[in-house]
C-alpha cells in the first residue's frame, strides 16, 4: 500500500509511525495505558517495556492485557485513519474493556476469567 507519509497521525510529535512508536511511544497510546492504570517509561525497548507491564500487573493473564490494549489501539488508529472517525482515549478504554470482559466471560475458565472481571472492576 502506497501511503503519502509515514509520519504518526494520532499525536503531535510528528514522529515516524512504527509499530513501538504507535502503541507504546505515541502520547496518545500512553495516556490510553495509563488510562487503565499502567505506566512505564516509553524511552526503553519494547521488551522492557513490556515486562515493566508484566511486573506492573504481577496477573498471569498480563499477556492479554497487552494484546487488547494493543489492539483498541489500532483499531481506534485505523478507524481515524480510514473512517475518520476522532480518536478519544474514553473511546479506546472502552473498546478495551469490552473486548477483555468478553475473553474473560467467554474464552478463560471460570476461576482465571473471575480474576480477570475483578481486576475490570478495579480500575
Amino acid at each position: 500500500m502506497h501511503l503519502e507519509s509515514n509520519v504518526c497521525e494520532m499525536c503531535i510529535r510528528q514522529k515516524r509511525e512504527t509499530a513501538t512508536h504507535l502503541f507504546l511511544r505515541c502520547n496518545f497510546a500512553k495516556a490510553c495505558w495509563n488510562s487503565i492504570g499502567i505506566s512505564f517509561i516509553s524511552t526503553r525497548s519494547s521488551v522492557h517495556i513490556f515486562n515493566q507491564i508484566r511486573r506492573h500487573l504481577n496477573a498471569s493473564f498480563f499477556m492479554e492485557i497487552i494484546i487488547l490494549m494493543s489492539w483498541s489501539i489500532w483499531t481506534t488508529r485505523n478507524d481515524w485513519t480510514f473512517n475518520n472517525v476522532d480518536p478519544s482515549i474514553s473511546g479506546t478504554r472502552y473498546k478495551f474493556l469490552s473486548e477483555f470482559s468478553l475473553v474473560a466471560s467467554h474464552r478463560m475458565n471460570s476461576v482465571l476469567g473471575q480474576e480477570c472481571l475483578d481486576w475490570i472492576r478495579s480500575l
